[in-house]
């Protein structure tokens, strides 16, 4: 019976180095709209969002180079333009950008959420991203961005607005991906790396 356990353990172990790993450089531009498009009448919890079960720290997991997640430099990034374009034309604010190599592996389920923050003037993002690969490259996404005093209550305190959006996606990488929101937009762009042949 102690063989059967040792050798199922062993079994298990070693699932995750026999899975596909196929490496992606991902950039993320999550940005705020100055005033919804259109009016949005309801209000969100104003607490976080729920942890899921597995998550980790999107910015200690790129330090502490957790799967091999690297960061890459702000001049490697291929939405900048798009990040200037949103902030001078459109009186966005930017809360979130970033580009990193993730080797992307399969089943939704198996991988990690990371939790994503960022902020900019009244503005601030946290939520929670996870990603994958089978035929496509598969995103869950579950945001919110608050927007503070917004409101005013009766005895004069400030209540903050805060939108959510939640999305599964499974995106080509030869294309720009948009996630839309009456109140903020994620772009999300994806290029696939070369392994060295051994």
């Amino acid at each position: 019976m102690k063989s059967i356990v040792s050798i199922l353990s062993l079994w298990l172990m070693a699932l995750p180095a026999l899975a596909e790993v196929r490496p992606y450089a991902l950039e993320v531009l999550i940005f705020a709209r100055p005033e919804p498009i259109h009016s949005i009448s309801e209000l969100f919890p104003t607490e976080a969002p729920e942890a899921p079960e597995q998550h980790l720290d999107f910015d200690f997991a790129l330090q502490s180079n957790y799967q091999n997640l690297r960061a890459l430099p702000n001049y490697s990034h291929v939405l900048a333009n798009e990040a200037s374009r949103i902030q001078s034309q459109l009186g966005g604010r930017i809360v979130f950008h970033a580009r990193w190599v993730h080797p992307l592996t399969q089943g939704q389920a198996n991988n990690p959420w990371f939790r994503i923050q960022g902020q900019s003037g009244n503005f601030s993002l946290d939520g929670y991203m996870r990603w994958s690969i089978d035929r496509f490259i598969e995103l869950d996404a579950d945001l919110r961005v608050r927007r503070a005093g917004v409101r005013t209550s009766p005895d004069g305190t400030a209540i903050d607005a805060v939108y959510r959006l939640t999305e599964f996606r499974k995106m080509a990488s030869v294309d720009v991906h948009y996630l839309d929101h009456p109140a903020f937009g994620v772009l999300i762009a994806s290029e696939a790396i070369e392994q060295a042949s051994e």
